[in-house]
């Protein structure tokens, strides 16, 4: 199916274990329109297509956009896939996706180029297109939430490697002989960093009978601390959860460390929820990178908060669909 290189506008999706968002975006990566729905994900391929079918056509109608102004669909994907194919390989949160064909009953649906990838690689392709990463010649990006999610664009490229798995900087070990990861290896960043890992640090803390508001943000149940409420207790200056942040910058920042060592980019961008702590959790971070990076690649990296927040996925689809359009600068 042809791609239509002088559309005015695009589709980005974002899928998602518990929702579909679908967004038209023109030409300069601003969104015209919007739509939502369940993703379905237990109940199979089929009522998730459906889905994604439907926010499409959602967002078309909250837009200005006619099915004839679009020229295609970029969708970021949770999982491994065959992406050119159009078959996901497997994905997490989806009853029964193994080596299922995705995108063909959407294309036959629409009638319009559909294109996807990885949903953390898309994100990332998104800050690099249209915010924090705009400009980098080779750009990094980690995503901080229930795991550690990380992308790699190079010369305006995602790179996803020789089985489209790259790169999984959640995995990559800080810690030998660390705590047990969701992967099943040991002392992997998503291991240390992620939000549960910063939970359990935070109630370990309190449960040694340091004092701490966490007790009172909980309803007096430590099992229901969140991030959020470690972030707001930190900036109140409450010391367990300043001391839980400034651990949690410590590992982000050997991976990022270890990024930067590896890869000489330009720039790094931290996004996530997690990530909303800001200062208290950047400013460990960058300390700690200053003291295990080398010296010459330091010097030319930024470490960026990213700025898309919950736009990244769904902008980082359109920008798949506008590269190949010769359409993003």
């Amino acid at each position: 199916m042809e791609l239509k290189k002088d559309a005015k506008y695009v589709i980005g999706v974002d899928l998602g274990g518990t929702n579909v968002r679908a967004a038209v975006v023109d030409r300069a990566g601003k969104i015209v329109g919007e739509g939502r729905t369940d993703s379905k994900a237990m109940e199979g391929l089929e009522h998730t297509i459906a889905q994604i079918i439907s926010a499409i056509r959602l967002a078309v109608s909250d837009s200005p956009a006619d099915y004839a102004d679009i020229g295609g669909i970029g969708m970021g994907v949770p999982g491994t896939h065959k992406s050119e194919e159009g078959i996901v390989v497997w994905s997490p949160n989806f009853k029964d996706w193994n080596n299922v064909q995705l995108l063909a009953p959407i294309r036959e649906d629409l009638n319009m180029p559909v294109y996807m990838g990885n949903d953390a690689n898309v994100a990332a392709f998104g800050e690099y297109a249209f915010g924090a990463g705009r400009g980098a010649k080779c750009m990094v990006m980690f995503t901080l939430g229930t795991g550690i999610g990380s992308g790699l664009v190079i010369d305006g490229k995602i790179y996803v490697g020789v089985s489209e798995t790259a790169p999984e900087m959640g995995h990559h070990i800080i810690l030998a002989d660390g705590p047990r990861c969701s992967c099943g290896r040991y002392g992997c960043v998503e291991a240390l960093a992620r939000r549960d890992a910063i939970v359990d640090r935070a109630a370990r803390k309190a449960h040694a009978g340091r004092a701490t508001s966490l007790l009172a943000k909980s309803g007096h149940d430590l099992r229901y601390i969140t991030p959020a409420m470690i972030a707001e207790a930190a900036a109140e200056g409450d010391e367990v959860s300043i001391e839980t942040l400034a651990e949690t910058g410590y590992y982000i920042g050997i991976a990022v460390a270890n990024a930067i060592n590896i890869l000489n980019p330009d720039k790094v961008v931290i996004g996530g929820g997690i990530a909303q702590a800001g200062d208290l959790l950047f400013d460990p971070i960058r300390t700690t990178v200053e003291v295990n990076a080398l010296y010459a690649p330091l010097q030319v990296c930024q470490i960026l908060p990213a700025e898309l927040g919950d736009d990244a996925g769904v902008l980082g689809g359109a920008a798949m669909v506008l590269q190949r359009m010769g359409a993003l600068s």
